[in-house]
Parts: structure tokens; C-alpha cells; sequence
């Protein structure tokens, strides 16, 4: 009996115990279903979040990259990343519907997502119209790194509660398991296993977090990289770059400016950073600029500004500015951001521009004033000198006929004077060492100056050789010393220096059609009265005078300055009022050996019998009286009145001993290939040029052709007998 109850006992315990386990294995297996549930959902919740949050730093960083490289490829990422954004949305509000706790943090997540995807949108929209200093300026005024802040921050607190709330269910199972421990093994191994599920789960969790948190970390150093991108740039732009908060009270701060800002300004940012513009720049500067600021925030849109500062370290500058207004999130422009390029060598060079073209054009008409007054100065003259014979013996005839003559003489001077400020005369430069010259000019200068004024010249040693017309360089000086003697009415010192000089490039580039290179300076100084800049600047025009009427005729230091150009040298004055004035010349300087110049007797006047000379000229007065002159010098003469003419009159094989032809003439055929023929027909025929303005037939940049001879309107008969003369006996010779 009692081992029957025993043996019950036992089955029944027996019994109990399979009931029992089979109940608890049946109840471990439900806890663990509905822990794996809770797991499961959990890591849902989890990775939808971490899914939204990645989507949208895709779209962000696409944005940047699109916006910084202006690169069309970042759009299909940025699209893409955008795509997602709301299924996701919508998976992650299904997955915490059956929470009010988490629906709410869902709710506020999915908010700030919104609003930070319609902000990255605008300013793609901003940036697919090309404006990407206007997106750039989005991007800067809307503040993302926040915006991604405040979004990682509410994916946080939805990830949080999900772990705790896991954590919660984990601690109610787990009390289940302890509660049921005593009952047998298979509850503890139950127990076991699904800790051992749970960790499982959590190691693949941990994986997923661990390559999330790796792609995060990838994001951001691209966003690093970038951002030194950008930085570079500020640093290295060759432009001026400032950027401005607008703080209460409309005070604009500087908040940053960049290395090129700080080397042309010549300050530090720490010493400009968070300073006003009116503390910095105080009086009539600084409030202008305020009132510029003022205006572009007011307009709203990026204005571009040319402007001149005086008072700067590195002197009188102009600067061109673009100042952009910057909008921040709210739609308040609360910065400006200022580009500056320093562009006065490109004013200057426009300024150095204009004038010379100024000067050109005074110079054309000049030129063509001279070519129809010696003509004119031509006929006179040839007249008067014609008329001599008629009025032998009347002395009073006589005087009045020399006093036309001398009338004549220097209304050729004049015109004389305006071709050389005009670069038409014509030069006969040679290789020249101006040492000897000023030597030989120092009795002359004396002599001319007076007493009164003390005359020092000045020779360097190792002076180089330059190439120009001696007889224009003596003219040149002897110009300037007369000037200078009117500035010294009291007397004085009238200094001529000699010496090698070099133009550089800088100095080229702030001077007028300069060249830069080795010259032979002439500096002549004076101690008189000086001059303003208003006269200065001036002072080469032609027929300009300070002088009374009747004193001067405003060509002298015309002249020079034509001369000089002509000679392919510069010209610069410097004078102040009391303290003198200083004139330099420099001429280019010359390699080639010097040319020794050689005296020639004087050629009679007397006409060889029987020659015969061929008077080319288009105009019948000046033609006539060259006639004329022919005839008193003993010559026979043929005369055309072109060129074609001329030619026919060789083609006839009419006897001519010398061509007298104008340089300037009408006609289909020139006087360059009237010459031309005239040697393949007549080889060794000399012909001898005249003109009242030079022409580039026979001169070119203002120097005679090679073997060309020429003498110039208005010329004297004893000055024309001279030439014909000499050409007559030898052709070759160079007068």
C-alpha cells in the first residue's frame, strides 16, 4: 500500500513534474515568442530611424557638394536621398502607433525632417538656376549644421525609448524566468537559450550601429573636406574679401577678412575682427561707407561700386567692390559679404591712354595744318626771293622785301616746330655720344643765357651711345635752356646733366608710353620761379604760354616733346612752385659704334651750263615759283604736274639731269613707283625730295628711306642751289 502510494506519489510527482515542465516549457516558449516580438520591433523602430537620419544627411551632403563644386552630379544622390525621406516616415509612424509615448517623439523627429528637407530644397532650386553665390549664401545663412543637430538629437530620443522600453519587457521576462528557476532545469535552460537569442540579436544590432556609426563618420569628413575646400579658397583669392554682421543699432562688424584683405590693408584679422566700420574708419570715409552698407541692405540685391581712398598705407588707390546681402533662415539679411579688387593700374593705364590719344589727335591736326601752311609759306617765300633782283637799288623796296622774307623765315619756323611736336619732321638720327655734344654747347649756353645765369654741366663717366638727330637734340636743349633763363628773370643756375639711366617695369607702368630698358638721360635744371601742377600738366600742348603776348609762341617745349617721341625716347617733367624746375630726356640707348660726322665745304651756288632739271609739283603756284627759281639759277627745266607726267616725259627720252619732285601727289600712280621706274629707266639719276609734311613714301616712323634726299618746305634758293648743286656732282654724296 504504501509503496503503491509511493509509487503514485511518484507517478503522480512524476506526473506533476512532466505537467509542470511541460507547462513550463510551454510558457518559456511563449515568453520567448513574445520577447522575440519585442526584439524584432524594437530593431524595426531602430533601423528606420537610423534610416531616416542617414536619408536625410544623403540629401544634405548632396546639397553641399552640388552647391560647393557646382558639379550636376550630386543631383540624382541628392533626389534619391530625398525619395526616401517619406516612406520611411510613414514605416517608422506604423511601427509606433500602438505607443502614444513614442508617437509624439515620431511626430516632433518627423517635423524637423520636413522642415530641413524644404530648406535643402530651396537651395538646390536656388543653385539649378545657376545663382550659386545666392545658394551659397542660403547655405551660410541657414544654419545646417544645427538643423542636423536638432534632427540627430529627436532620432535619439525615438532610439532611446525603444531600448528602454525593451529594456523594461527584458526585466518583466526575466522576473518570469527567476520565479520559475526552482521548478527545474529546463526553465533555467529556457532561460539561456533566450538570453543567449537576446544577445545574438544584440551583436547584429551592434554590427548595424557600428557600420552606421562608420558612415556617419565618412559623412562628416567629406563635410571636413569641403569645408577646407571653401576655406582654401577664402585664403588664397587674390580679391579682397570681407564679411560683415549687421548688429543692432545698424553697426556693421567685421567678422572676417582674408590674407589678401589683411597684406593691401597692411592689418591682422584678430585686429579688425569684431570691430565696427565706424570705430575702424572714423570721420567722412567711414560714413560713406556706412551709407553704401546701408543702402545694400536696404535694396537687398549685390551692387558693385568703383571708388577711390586716399588715405591708405600703400597711397591713393581705386578699388571695384561687389557687396552681396545675406539672408538668414528667419529672411533677415543680417550679413554683407564684400568682394574688393584693387584696379588702379588698370585706371591709370586708361587714364595714360586717353591722354596719349589726346596728344595724337592734337598732333594729326597739327600736322595737317603745317602740310597746307608750307605750301602756301612756299609760294610767299619763292616770290619774295624772286623779287630781290626786281628791287636793286631801292633800299626801301629792299628793306620792306627783307622784312617779308624774314616774316616768311619764321612762320617756317613755326610750322617747323608744329611738325616736330607732331612726330611728322624728319629725323636723320645716327649713333651719338652726347658727351661731346653738351661739351661743345656749354660756350653756347653762356653766351645765349647771360651773365646772370651760372651754366654747370654735368658728364658721367661710361657714358653708353644713343641714336638720334644731333642737330634736334642741340635744338632740344637749347629749347629748354631758354625756358629755363624766362624762369630765372633774376638770374640763377641752369644745370645739364648727362648720365646712363634704366626704366623698369614699374616705373613703365605708371608713366606714359614708356618702354622698359637703358636710356642716356639729359637732365636740365633750373633754380627758377617752378610751376603748379595745373601748368604741368600742360606744358607740351602746342601753343600753350604763361608768357605775355608777343613773348613766346608756345611751340618750344612742344617741339621737344615731339622730337623725344619721335626718337622712340620719354619725356617727364618734375617742378614745384619756388623750388625749380627739372626736365629729363631719355633717349635709347645704342650698341653700335658712334658715328664721327664729317664737315663738307660749302657747295657754290653756280649752276653747271646745260642741265637740266625736272620740276615735279601738283600745285601751279608753288610749281611756278620753283620755276622760277630753276630759271635764275641757270638751269633748263621741264616741269609735270604729276607723277604720271612726270613718267611720260622719262618713257619720251627727254635729256634729265635731276628729278625736284613733291612728296605728297595726286594721281593713281605714287611717288614711291615713280621713283622706282625712274631708276630701272634712268639708272643714276638723282632726285631730290620736297615736302611741307612728311609722308611715308620716303619716311618711315619719322626717319629718312636710305640714300633719299630731301629738303623741306618752304626752303631758300641759296638752301635749294645748294642741294641740286651737290646732288648734280655726286649723286651718291649725303648732304
Amino acid at each position: 500500500m504504501g509503496f503503491k502510494r509511493i509509487v503514485a506519489a511518484t507517478i503522480a510527482l512524476a506526473l506533476l513534474v512532466g505537467g509542470l515542465t511541460v507547462f513550463l516549457v510551454i510558457n518559456q516558449v511563449d515568453t520567448l515568442g513574445r520577447q522575440r516580438a519585442w526584439v524584432q520591433h524594437t530593431r524595426s523602430v531602430i533601423e528606420t530611424t537610423q534610416q531616416l537620419l542617414f536619408s536625410v544627411q544623403a540629401a544634405e551632403d548632396a546639397e553641399r557638394g552640388f552647391l560647393i563644386t557646382q558639379d550636376p552630379s550630386y543631383l540624382p544622390i541628392y533626389q534619391e536621398a530625398q525619395a526616401r525621406l517619406s516612406p520611411t516616415e510613414s514605416q517608422l509612424q506604423s511601427l509606433v502607433s500602438d505607443n502614444p509615448q513614442r508617437i509624439s517623439q515620431v511626430q516632433a523627429l518627423i517635423g524637423l525632417v520636413e522642415r530641413r528637407r524644404a530648406g535643402v530644397a530651396r537651395m538646390v532650386q536656388v543653385g539649378q538656376t545657376g545663382d550659386f553665390a545666392a545658394a551659397r549664401a542660403l547655405v551660410v545663412a541657414g544654419k545646417g549644421a544645427q538643423a542636423i543637430d536638432r534632427i540627430r538629437a529627436a532620432a535619439n530620443a525615438v532610439i532611446g525609448g525603444e531600448n528602454q522600453l525593451l529594456a523594461s519587457r527584458t526585466v518583466g521576462a526575466r522576473a518570469t524566468q527567476d520565479r520559475t528557476l526552482f521548478v527545474g532545469l529546463a526553465v533555467a535552460l529556457l532561460a539561456l537559450a533566450t538570453l543567449a537569442v537576446s544577445l545574438i540579436v544584440l551583436a547584429g544590432i551592434n554590427r548595424r550601429l557600428t557600420r552606421a556609426i562608420g558612415e556617419v563618420r565618412q559623412a562628416e569628413s567629406e563635410r571636413a573636406a569641403i569645408g577646407a575646400l571653401t576655406s582654401a579658397i577664402f585664403n588664397n583669392v587674390p580679391d579682397y574679401l570681407i564679411v560683415l554682421n549687421i548688429e543692432a543699432d545698424d553697426r556693421f562688424v567685421v567678422a572676417d577678412v582674408n590674407p589678401a584683405f589683411e597684406k593691401a590693408l597692411r592689418v591682422t584679422a584678430a585686429q579688425v575682427r569684431g570691430r565696427a566700420i565706424g570705430d575702424l574708419l572714423p570721420g567722412p570715409t567711414g560714413e560713406r561707407l556706412i551709407n553704401h552698407y546701408r543702402r545694400v541692405r536696404a535694396g537687398g540685391q549685390p551692387v558693385t561700386t568703383r571708388d577711390e581712398f586716399a588715405q591708405l598705407p600703400n597711397g591713393p588707390r581705386v578699388w571695384e567692390s561687389i557687396l552681396a546681402p545675406v539672408q538668414n533662415s528667419e529672411g533677415a539679411i543680417d550679413r554683407l559679404i564684400g568682394s574688393v579688387r584693387d584696379i588702379t593700374d588698370r585706371v591709370r593705364g586708361e587714364e595714360r591712354m586717353r591722354e596719349a590719344q589726346r596728344m595724337e589727335a592734337i598732333g594729326q591736326l597739327t600736322g595737317g595744318v603745317a602740310h597746307d601752311f608750307n605750301n602756301l609759306l612756299q609760294v610767299i617765300r619763292g616770290n619774295l626771293e624772286l623779287l630781290q633782283k626786281s628791287v636793286v637799288g631801292d633800299e626801301r623796296a629792299s628793306a620792306r622785301l627783307r622784312n617779308a622774307l624774314y616774316g616768311a623765315e619764321r612762320a617756317a619756323q613755326l610750322t617747323r616746330q608744329l611738325l616736330a611736336f607732331a612726330r611728322r619732321q624728319p629725323l636723320a638720327p645716327k649713333v651719338v655720344n652726347l658727351s661731346r655734344l653738351v661739351s661743345d654747347m656749354a660756350d653756347l649756353l653762356r653766351r645765349t643765357l647771360g651773365e646772370a645765369i651760372e651754366v654747370e654741366t654735368v658728364v658721367a663717366g661710361g657714358l653708353w651711345n644713343t641714336v638720334a638727330d644731333p642737330a634736334q637734340v642741340e635744338s632740344a636743349i637749347l629749347n629748354l635752356a631758354l625756358n629755363a633763363r624766362d624762369a630765372m628773370p633774376g638770374g640763377g643756375r641752369l644745370t645739364v646733366e648727362i648720365t646712363n639711366a634704366a626704366l623698369d617695369e614699374a616705373y613703365a607702368r605708371n608713366a606714359q608710353d614708356v618702354t622698359p630698358g637703358q636710356y642716356v638721360m639729359i637732365a636740365v635744371t633750373d633754380t627758377g620761379e617752378g610751376m603748379p601742377e595745373a601748368i604741368r600738366a600742360r606744358v607740351f600742348e602746342p601753343f600753350f604760354t604763361t608768357k605775355s603776348d608777343g613773348k613766346g609762341t608756345g611751340l618750344g617745349l612742344s617741339m621737344v616733346y615731339g622730337f623725344v617721341k619721335q626718337s622712340n625716347g620719354h619725356i617727364q617733367i618734375y617742378s614745384e612752385v619756388g623750388q625749380g624746375t627739372t626736365l629729363k630726356i631719355y633717349l635709347p640707348r645704342s650698341r653700335q659704334a658712334e658715328y664721327v660726322t664729317q664737315l663738307l665745304l660749302d657747295t657754290p651756288l653756280a649752276a653747271t651750263p646745260g642741265r637740266t632739271i625736272l620740276v615735279v609739283e601738283d600745285e601751279d603756284a608753288v610749281r611756278e615759283a620753283a620755276l622760277s627759281m630753276m630759271d635764275e639759277l641757270g638751269y633748263r627745266r621741264l616741269e609735270a604736274s604729276n607723277a604720271q607726267s612726270a613718267l611720260d616725259l622719262v618713257e619720251a627720252g627727254e635729256h634729265i639731269d635731276l628729278v625736284f619732285t613733291d612728296v605728297v601727289m595726286p594721281g593713281e600712280l605714287r611717288i614711291r613707283e615713280f621713283a622706282q621706274r625712274l631708276r630701272e629707266l634712268r639708272p643714276g639719276i638723282p632726285v631730290l625730295f620736297t615736302s611741307g609734311y612728311t609722308d611715308n613714301a620716303i619716311i618711315h616712323q619719322g626717319r629718312l628711306d636710305e640714300g633719299v634726299h630731301l629738303i623741306s618746305k618752304p626752303y631758300a634758293k641759296a638752301d635749294l642751289a645748294r642741294r641740286i648743286a651737290a646732288l648734280l656732282a655726286d649723286p651718291a654724296m649725303e648732304p
